[in-house]
């Protein structure tokens, strides 16, 4: 699918670059989603785009997620998301801009979360008829998208501290949750640390010197700057979280320790009279006693309350 933000404002859905074959386009913006090949060699022919940003991109070296050329300035962001699962993940957006306009490429997952849960920004996005501002306006929207995604997920950190740290309730699912947040933190820190680089690279590069957006890139260094220490109070936070619910797991295990040391003990020591009573050895003078039988019982009961008793005092039960 392919959607086109045309210089007049207009929005143009096609299904397939034959489509556009017979048309002129006037536009700012052209993104494909779930791009195929067909529609890249199309892009080459006609634009004369290098796509050298899609084969580089899983490199090592994270320079390979911002590449640029005399004709070109190519970026690669992966950027997290909910699926429709709400699992957060993150998958691979491209971003091209030519003398020609802006090209983006995406799958069709965040495609639709992004127009979904972001419809005004879009609509905003598509009043701007400077492809300079469009740029701008994408750059500070994915500055604000981490803001927004960090501060849901910190909602989720601290509703779920209030309730094992203030309330004292916990789940053994707790342990499983907060993996799962650290998880989503570390997917995101390690995404905005990427982004950082990738921003930092363009500032530093010779497309920035025509465009001139400088002082905007700066403010959005920033304010991700920010975005980071949140983060990095996130993973502090689930540290404390995870160290309390581990005391607090090892606490009740120490307890039922205790009460099963105090069941022992009570039950083993009339065991123990029960089982030397029970030999019927010829020499047991207590087996002729005519109170033999009441006695071996009162020493059980003793033999069961005594341990009892000084469990008791010593505040295990």
């Amino acid at each position: 699918m392919i959607d086109i933000i045309l210089k007049s404002n207009e929005i143009l859905k096609v299904q397939n670059i034959q489509e556009l074959e017979n048309q002129e386009l006037d536009f700012n913006v052209i993104q494909f989603i779930d791009y195929k090949e067909s529609e890249i060699n199309w892009l080459k022919d006609n634009f004369e785009l290098d796509f050298s940003i899609m084969q580089k991109y899983e490199d090592i070296e994270i320079s390979s997620h911002f590449l640029e050329n005399k004709n070109q300035a190519s970026f690669h962001f992966s950027i997290p998301f909910y699926n429709t699962e709400d699992r957060l993940v993150e998958e691979p957006i491209f971003l091209i801009m030519s003398s020609y306009g802006l090209f983006l490429f995406s799958s069709l997952g965040p495609d639709e979360f992004f127009n979904k849960t972001y419809a005004n920004k879009f609509i905003k996005m598509r009043e701007l008829s400077d492809v300079n501002m469009i740029f701008k306006l994408m750059i500070e929207f994915i500055t604000d998208y981490y803001a927004d995604i960090t501060e849901n997920l910190t909602k989720k950190v601290k509703l779920l501290a209030n309730r094992v740290l203030i309330e004292k309730e916990f789940t053994k699912v707790d342990m499983d949750v907060i993996t799962k947040y650290n998880f989503n933190n570390l997917l995101i820190k390690e995404s905005l640390i990427e982004t950082t680089r990738v921003f930092n690279l363009y500032r530093k590069s010779k497309w920035e010197q025509q465009i001139m957006l400088k002082d905007s890139i700066e403010n959005e260094l920033n304010d991700l700057n920010v975005v980071s220490d949140y983060i990095q109070f996130n993973f502090d936070r689930l540290d404390d979280l995870k160290e309390n619910v581990t005391n607090k797991i090892e606490l009740e295990q120490n307890n039922i320790f205790k009460i099963l040391t105090v069941i022992t003990v009570c039950i083993s020591l009339p065991t123990l009279v029960a089982g030397v009573y029970g030999m019927n050895f010829v020499n047991m003078p207590e087996l002729n006693n005519k109170y033999g039988y009441p006695i071996a019982i009162l020493a059980m009961l003793f033999a069961a309350i005594i341990p009892f008793i000084y469990f008791k005092r010593k505040k295990w039960v």
